[in-house]
């Protein structure tokens, strides 16, 4: 009778082992799995380079465009490796979402706009990409006292924006990539001699555009680092080399602003 009992017993710690070690793979494995990346914007999104993104990721870029103007006219954005937003976000569930307000919508017309994308996509996490103004107006438009009426790069627009979001998707989270402010932090950098630039239109390749260089490899950056991925150097290999230790420190200094990326797990006591 003993012996039945201890092969039982011995029977049941086998079992138990291989069901534990059978979930501690399946943890692992879940752990690991490639996230879904979604980008919605336009050309300031493409200057985060979506395609040098990690992981599974699509896009909908349309040039100089609207949120509101690509939710109302999905059919041809200018470019033309994007899977359109009515087809993605039917067809999968994402991780994460990134969004990219631009000028010529309200900040009501933004919240309505981002919002019936989250109902879409309920499970996921929301990026706001604050994009950023123009070289010439980049101090004025970030530091101008009066609220903007319509969509600005100003802190306040973005902080409204997302306050407003929370309070109406309570579950989802927000993160931001802080892409206007690393541009005046730059040029504060650059104003305090401390840089190797000799004004921040050095990071532009135009009156708003970021250069291939030291601007896409700070805006890639911050979008990788926002969405929880490393950050790299790969397809920035002309970027000099002083210049990049600058732009990595900016970047450090961004992981220390709010909901710029995953939040940290609390360290046991």
């Amino acid at each position: 009778m003993k012996q039945i009992i201890h092969s039982q017993l011995f029977l049941l710690g086998i079992i138990t082992l291989v069901g534990l070690s059978t979930l501690s793979s399946l943890r692992a494995q879940d752990s690991d799995a490639q996230k879904s990346v979604y980008l919605i914007g336009n050309s300031l999104t493409w200057d985060t380079v979506p395609s040098r993104l990690e992981e599974d990721v699509q896009w909908h870029v349309d040039c100089g465009k609207s949120l509101k103007f690509i939710y109302e006219h999905p059919g041809m954005p200018c470019v033309k490796n994007s899977t359109l937003w009515t087809e993605a976000l039917k067809a999968k569930k994402y991780d994460i979402v990134s969004v990219q307000p631009h000028y010529g919508t309200t900040l009501e017309e933004d919240v309505q706009t981002i919002s019936k994308w989250i109902e879409m996509q309920p499970q996921a996490i929301f990026i706001i990409h604050t994009g950023w103004a123009r070289s010439a107006t980049l101090t004025e438009e970030y530091f101008a006292e009066e609220p903007a009426k319509k969509m600005s790069h100003q802190p306040a627009y973005i902080r409204a924006l997302i306050t407003q979001l929370k309070q109406k998707h309570p579950e989802t989270e927000f993160r931001t990539t802080h892409a206007m402010r690393l541009l005046i932090e730059l040029k504060k950098g650059i104003d305090a001699e401390s840089v190797p630039l000799s004004a921040v239109e050095d990071v532009y390749r135009d009156a708003i555009h970021m250069t291939l260089t030291g601007g896409r490899y700070l805006m890639h950056n911050a979008m990788r680092e926002t969405i929880g991925q490393k950050r790299t150097s790969i397809g920035f290999e002309k970027v000099p080399d002083d210049l990049r230790v600058v732009l990595d420190k900016l970047l450090d200094q961004r992981t220390t602003w709010d909901i710029a990326g995953p939040a940290k797990k609390a360290q046991a006591q």
